[in-house]
């Protein structure tokens, strides 16, 4: 019964809502850009761990062979990126090499050149994007007891970090150097506790999500790409904005802009106007007028202070620095 009253209430709260939820697709600069002439390039494998990695698996509860099997789904969501947004060839080396660190958790001694020479040739590539280390945790929060059919829960944090580098062979230089941490928390279930206990040791579904959340926001730093991003318009309460809203969810933003500015020159109520002009900015960014939309935004925020106007001009304001980058980025 209270599951039931709490889903009416739930529906009830959205359907009163001022706003309605709404999303742009975003493009994004790259962050870090290659030099021109890296053409190909090949991602390597060099966390293979030693005894001190073996002891830190087992304290934390993994077993040997899972930082493998996560270190490939990091690579596997490193590919992807400049598979689906670059021109760029990428290979894989086959072997798995040796972590520098003494634990396989920071940074050793970058590669020989030698070494690095080595497997260019190997696999014909001008750049090499190398995993220097990586490690994973799972920390458990709670377990819930098993209900009538045996199934219990456990919710936890799963976290996953790496070491990047990137090496140039041709000019024999250190291109990139960085280490990032992705973390999310999670809920799983098993038939029994013992069951529960095995997805523990062998990694989680999330865990291997983690780690290729990880490794596919490594890879878009290196590419430009577009994603779908959050916004909220105000809901229409006057018949003419009414219409306006409807044009907006079927997509004729310039229709709905043509009927908004023509209500916000005539209407009167402060809020009314600053929805409309909230809305006008909306339309304008979707139509790729930045600076037309940030202009309502600024209008909007200035009669009503509204933190939700705020927040979306702080958007644009970015947006506008991204597409000044993006700009320039394509000129080359």
């Amino acid at each position: 019964m209270n599951k039931v009253i709490l889903s009416l209430t739930t529906i009830f709260l959205v359907s009163c809502s001022a706003v309605r939820q709404m999303q742009v697709n975003v493009p994004k600069p790259i962050l870090v850009q290659l030099p021109a002439d890296i053409k190909r390039i090949a991602i390597v494998d060099k966390t293979q761990g030693n005894v001190l990695t073996a002891i830190e698996g087992v304290l934390t509860g993994e077993m040997i062979g899972v930082d493998k099997i996560l270190s490939q789904e990091c690579i596997a969501g490193l590919t992807k990126p400049f598979l689906n947004y670059s021109g760029l060839q990428v290979t894989r080396h086959t072997e798995r090499l040796k972590s520098e660190h003494i634990s396989s958790i920071g940074f050793g001694a970058t590669m020989p050149w030698s070494q690095v020479e080595e497997i260019a040739q190997i696999n014909n590539a001008d750049a090499l994007f190398v995993l220097e280390y990586f490690d994973s945790d799972l920390t458990v929060r709670d377990v819930t007891s098993a209900n009538n059919i045996g199934t219990v829960m456990f919710r936890g944090y799963a976290k996953a970090s790496v070491g990047v580098r990137v090496y140039l062979p041709k000019t024999k230089s250190l291109f990139y150097e960085n280490n990032l941490t992705y973390s999310s928390f999670y809920g799983e279930t098993a038939v029994s506790k013992a069951l529960l206990l095995a997805k523990l040791t062998y990694g989680t579904n999330v865990l291997k999500n983690a780690s290729y959340d990880l490794g596919n926001r490594i890879g878009k730093r290196f590419v430009s790409y577009k994603t779908w991003e959050d916004r909220v318009i105000f809901k229409g309460k006057k018949s003419v904005t009414q219409k306006a809203e409807r044009l907006i969810l079927a997509q004729d933003y310039e229709g709905a802009i043509t009927i908004l500015e023509k209500a916000f020159s005539v209407e009167t109520n402060q809020k009314t106007k600053a929805a409309i002009a909230h809305n006008l900015g909306y339309c304008y960014e979707i139509n790729g007028d930045l600076q037309q939309s940030k202009k309502w935004l600024s209008d909007s925020f200035v009669i009503s202070g509204n933190g939700k106007t705020q927040s979306y001009l702080t958007i644009i304001n970015r947006r506008i620095e991204e597409d000044y980058i993006l700009e320039i980025q394509n000129r080359k």
